[in-house]
């Protein structure tokens, strides 16, 4: 489970509503080659930069994803839930970047928030959604690799799902959305992107009360 502050349970309702009044919503289409490790670079180090929503002001954000993807031939398709898979996945930090650690699964969507900069240097601190993933509000830093998936959760207040709550980090003015991989997907540094197929389709809404 996440620890610390990063994670915290919260009425969805209280900022939607208070977002309402301002909010932009966009379609983004991930390749399963998006390299959630290059984001803000100029060029992928493997596989192919991954796609960005740029912003002002957003202090929430919800995602809707569905697609399927596979990570080199042979792999079998995944959701962007991600699948079981061997030793799930615990990559290290890359590229001013936060590892992520999942070890139930792989494959799955993954996010981070940039400000203007270019990341450099040892990332923040990794996160661990190991048995994790059905959280309902995710305060990400800057910098700080995410579990997306299919951006819902089971409701707390009965059957059904509710869309998980991000919330936008100070200073961001950027959410890149990709792909977890690496050529060994557990206990390893990220890459390997260039024989995935497929992709994940996502509608991100950006609330800003402002």
């Amino acid at each position: 489970m996440l620890t610390g502050t990063l994670l915290r349970f919260a009425p969805l309702a209280l900022c939607i509503a208070g977002c309402a009044s301002a909010q932009q919503t966009y379609g983004v289409v991930i390749p399963a080659t998006a390299n959630i490790f290059a984001a803000g670079q100029s060029e992928a180090f493997s596989g192919t930069l991954p796609p960005a929503v740029h912003f002002v002001g957003g202090e929430a954000i919800t995602i809707l994803a569905a697609g399927m993807v596979t990570l080199g031939g042979g792999e079998p398709y995944s959701h962007p839930d991600g699948i079981p898979f061997p030793g799930g996945t615990d990559l290290t930090s890359y590229n001013g970047l936060s590892g992520i650690i999942a070890t139930d699964r792989g494959f799955f969507l993954t996010g981070v928030f940039l400000n203007d900069s270019v990341p450099s240097g040892n990332g923040p601190p990794v996160l661990n959604f190991t048995g994790g993933e059905g959280f309902l509000i995710l305060n990400p830093e800057l910098f700080q690799t995410f579990f997306i998936g299919t951006g819902l959760s089971p409701s707390n207040a009965g059957p059904g799902f509710v869309s998980k709550l991000f919330a936008v980090p100070q200073g961001a003015t950027r959410l890149f959305l990709g792909i977890s991989d690496g050529c060994v997907l557990a206990f390893g540094p990220p890459g390997c992107y260039q024989d995935n197929v497929g992709t994940f389709e996502a509608e991100v809404t950006v609330y800003n009360s402002k």
